[in-house]
């Protein structure tokens, strides 16, 4: 049973790198066949296009592990309760306040 379950992540491990592999290829594709005719930039590597993708993966989504919805589920809620209550305000007054 262990030994299937090696298999089994090695297998995911393989297609993951495949997955990662392939989109860095699609993305310098995109790049040689675009950015040369349109803005007459470089053409890219595959190891620059990697760095690429992988700086704007840093910048995008950043480098921290896990997920931050906890922090965006605490500003939501602040945020729904003083629109609620600015609403109720309003409601009250009849004139919107900053």
């Amino acid at each position: 049973m262990k030994t299937r379950n090696v298999f089994k992540y090695i297998g995911f491990g393989i297609l993951g790198l495949g997955f990662v592999i392939g989109v860095i290829f699609g993305v310098q594709a995109l790049w040689n066949w675009l950015i040369p005719e349109l803005f007459k930039g470089p053409e890219l590597t595959y190891w620059q296009t990697a760095g690429l993708f992988l700086l704007s993966k840093i910048l995008l989504t950043g480098v921290a592990p896990g997920s931050r919805h906890d922090k965006d589920s605490k500003w939501r809620k602040k945020y729904h309760e003083r629109c609620r209550e600015q609403e109720d305000k309003v409601q009250e007054t009849g004139t919107v306040t900053a």
